[in-house]
């Protein structure tokens, strides 16, 4: 406990008095003083029965690299405090106020970054109500929250057919004719339908093989763990989106095949705590990925090309799917 800079100025005001009175035998001036000191004395008093206060957090919902999530901070006790959350490197936020206990103090945090996050503990200043004296406390009082990586859109209708999926004969059977867009195949253009409407059209197949499954293997040099983890992770959810089972291996850890939102949400777990390394069965990848100083490529069917080539833009198709 000590004085503030206001209580600083206080006491050197009632000292000063002091001495100038005994000095100068103005007895006024300790009349001024012994009120100042008085109420130094009653400040301290305040802040020492106040006590430490308690503080309650609610549950820091899950998200992707810039969400905005609020927090809310329940702090009982007395007096008045300033409270400040600590957040770690990877989440942005103005997390400090000022209020008169009890109160509920709430900020906007922002997911910068990827992975698992420990929010707190709080530190908290509580001061008397004329802010004289204060007394700093450390609640240990913590929360977790895991940033999923980015998921980004792959380029054009049917992206992840053409890109992803290696061809085989026996793999579709013809569904509709639509209009070329820049990456198919031209062995896939209906050269007659195409001259009577003197614009190219495409045959369009309709996967036969939704019991296909997708092994996905990443691994990364280090320092390029987070765009590992954001190309898998925009593969294995276009994956699941066109009804294969995902498996996934990354150097750390490995997730096996399965569908649905509860295997995707596993997904993107593992890939939130990815770290960069070696990962094993690269040679049975559907999907290779790598990603280091050269940037981040994607193999399929012994094909490699640089994962920015297949992504249309950097809008996250499903984040209000997924709900932490």
């Amino acid at each position: 406990m000590r004085p503030t800079r206001r209580g600083v100025a206080v006491l050197a005001v009632a000292v000063a008095a002091l001495l100038v009175s005994a000095r100068f035998g103005q007895p006024g001036l300790s009349a001024v003083a012994g009120p100042l000191l008085v109420g130094v004395l009653a400040a301290a008093v305040q802040v020492r029965w106040a006590g430490a206060p308690t503080v309650e957090r609610t549950h820091l919902r899950r998200g992707f690299p810039g969400e905005t999530k609020r927090v809310a901070l329940r702090v009982d006790g007395s007096g008045i405090a300033t409270v400040s959350d600590t957040l770690p490197d990877g989440l942005d936020g103005e997390a400090t106020a000022t209020r008169s206990l009890p109160a509920t103090v709430r900020y906007d945090v922002t997911y910068a970054a990827r992975g698992e996050h420990r929010v707190g503990p709080v530190e908290a200043t509580v001061t008397d109500a004329l802010g004289l004296v204060r007394r700093e406390y450390t609640v240990e009082e913590t929360g977790e929250v895991l940033v999923y990586p980015p998921v980004y859109r792959l380029g054009g209708p049917g992206a992840f057919a053409r890109v992803f999926t290696p061809e085989s004969e026996d793999r579709q059977s013809f569904d509709r004719l639509r209009e070329y867009v820049h990456g198919d195949s031209l062995r896939d253009v209906h050269w007659k339908s195409s001259a009577k409407r003197e614009d190219l059209l495409v045959k369009e197949f309709a996967d036969t093989r939704s019991d296909r499954g997708l092994l996905v293997v990443a691994e990364a040099s280090e320092g390029h763990g987070d765009e590992m983890a954001a190309a898998a992770a925009t593969v294995a959810m276009a994956a699941l989106e066109h009804g294969l089972a995902v498996e996934l291996v990354v150097p750390n850890a490995a997730v096996s095949k399965g569908y649905g939102d509860t295997h995707r949400t596993r997904l993107l777990e593992t890939l939130a705590r990815a770290e960069a390394g070696r990962a094993e069965r690269t040679a049975d990848a559907d999907v290779a990925i790598r990603a280091d100083g050269d940037g981040v490529t994607v193999s399929v069917d012994g094909r490699t090309q640089s994962f920015a080539d297949v992504t249309a833009s950097r809008d996250n198709p499903i984040a209000s799917e997924v709900s932490g």
